[in-house]
């Protein structure tokens, strides 16, 4: 063969070789097409257990401190409390302090923490659901009322540790900032 009919034979040849694949793959059958719309990923509010019970102890001391200063100031100010608890438990709260200043009473001295634990995470709640419940042990046993400028005597049983169940749940419109949405005291087995 001369050498332009290799060359030819040869551009037949591969251009059949392209061909021939060509017509393989429109043989093959087309990927199912589904009409399913993808599920979204549920981001987690936290990255663990222990950093979600963090910002719940954060935002509970954030409430605890608030609150002491508001009844410090004879329960002027009430609306700081605002910053830390949902809307229900901030008007319970503002309506106390209220109360507290109807009354002429006010607080020195500083409650702690003793102790604060878990009881359920819920990773994936929304906005208007409870995140966290956690237990926590209050010593306000440093606290002292006064009523106008005498020290008031404090009811038998009020003063001391005391176990408190607190739910939290997103502050409206944020993604990881929590608010308190519930704190009452517990009635069941303490932690303090």
């Amino acid at each position: 063969m001369p050498p332009s009919t290799r060359t030819y034979v040869a551009k037949v040849g591969t251009i059949l070789l392209v061909l021939g694949c060509l017509s393989l793959t429109s043989c093959a059958p087309d990927e199912p097409v589904s009409d399913a719309k993808p599920t979204p990923t549920v981001t987690p509010l936290f990255a663990s257990e222990e950093e979600a019970l963090e910002a719940a102890r954060a935002t509970y001391e954030g409430f605890l401190r608030t609150t002491e200063i508001v009844l410090a100031d004879g329960g002027e100010g009430a609306e700081r409390i605002d910053e830390f608890a949902a809307d229900s438990l901030a008007a319970s709260e503002r309506e106390g302090a209220q109360g507290f200043q109807d009354e002429n009473f006010r607080i020195e001295g500083n409650s702690s923490i003793v102790a604060f634990e878990l009881q359920r995470f819920s990773p994936e709640a929304h906005s208007d659901t409870t995140v966290i419940v956690a237990y926590v042990c209050v010593d306000d046993s440093n606290i002292r009322v006064f009523k106008s400028d005498s020290e008031f005597d404090r009811p038998p049983g009020t003063v001391g540790q005391s176990t408190y169940e607190a739910n939290f749940s997103l502050a409206s419109g944020e993604t990881n900032r929590l608010m308190l949405s519930k704190n009452e005291i517990w009635n069941g087995e303490g932690i303090c």
